[in-house]
């Protein structure tokens, strides 16, 4: 698979608030969601996709609010988080 530079890019600014200690570990989690996600490219979509399904139920609205701070617009994953509640 290969990753566009801008969803690379999102990756890594999303696990920065992540203890270095904790951050390997969680990005291969949040990397595992996001390949199960993703066709053949990996697009900031799957990245957004992959980090909401790899943030457990306290942690989701945190995700959220990192996303929403990057500018994301949440409104196409409502669906997905309306499914994850």
């Amino acid at each position: 698979m290969t990753w566009e530079k801008d969803a690379e890019e999102l990756l890594d600014e999303l696990v920065k608030p992540i203890p270095i200690f904790a951050r390997p570990m969680a990005r291969m989690g949040i990397e595992r969601k996001i390949k199960e996600v993703a066709t053949d490219t990996i697009t900031v979509d799957a990245v957004v996709r992959g980090y909401l399904l790899a943030s457990s139920g306290s942690m989701r609205e945190r995700a959220i609010k990192l996303l929403e701070a990057k500018k994301i617009d949440m409104s196409p994953y409502e669906e997905l988080l309306a499914e994850l509640k």
